[in-house]
């Protein structure tokens, strides 16, 4: 179990852990290997405190309870183009490119959304407290490892372990957690038998 400094927030779509596939769910690998992550899984919540409600890892660190704390991994648009650099990007209100400001505290913790591209969309759309949260958004080193187990609908959909693991790296936690993350999910993806 990986000790991160930055605790991830998973808020994964109900229809995500009825999957045929779910032996290769993405999330379910993140939460077996780091700590602290915590999956909430729903299509909607009130506010960032109910979405926390049973992360019991960070529920006494009173900074994390403020939306604006946390950066949460932003679909991509049209504004952002896969063209781009690899790298993780800070968006405005709006979804454009913005550059960090100085002034700026570092994220205190990461929300991801878990599910389809269509079932992200509805969970960004369905919980508008999101919007007080930073937006950041995410082109990959490499397409996902998911391959043909799972189809992605564009180069630079990632699963959301993977997305967890670029993320950290880019935001200089110790690369190691990159690749280890990486490679338990390689070795999940191996072990995979479609029925």
């Amino acid at each position: 179990m990986i000790d991160l400094p930055i605790p991830i927030l998973v808020l994964q779509h109900p229809q995500e852990p009825s999957r045929k596939d779910r032996q290769v769910s993405s999330a379910r690998i993140l939460t077996e290997q780091v700590r602290p992550c915590h999956v909430a899984v729903g299509l909607s919540w009130r506010n960032l405190g109910q979405a926390l409600k049973n992360f019991d890892a960070i529920r006494d660190i009173e900074e994390l309870q403020t939306p604006s704390t946390w950066a949460t991994l932003y679909l991509g648009t049209k504004k952002q183009k896969a063209a781009e650099e690899p790298g993780l990007y800070f968006l405005d209100k709006k979804g454009a490119p913005r550059e960090p400001r100085e002034d700026e505290a570092p994220i205190g913790g990461l929300i991801l959304l878990d599910g389809t591209w269509a079932q992200a969309k509805t969970m960004w759309w369905r919980n508008a407290w999101l919007l007080k949260t930073r937006r950041i958004h995410l082109i990959p080193k490499q397409r996902s490892l998911y391959g043909n187990i799972r189809k992605e609908p564009r180069p630079e959909c990632v699963s959301t372990l993977e997305a967890a693991a670029e993320t950290l790296g880019f935001l200089e936690v110790d690369p190691l957690v990159e690749s280890t993350l990486k490679a338990a999910f390689n070795q999940q993806l191996k072990l995979y038998k479609p029925r």
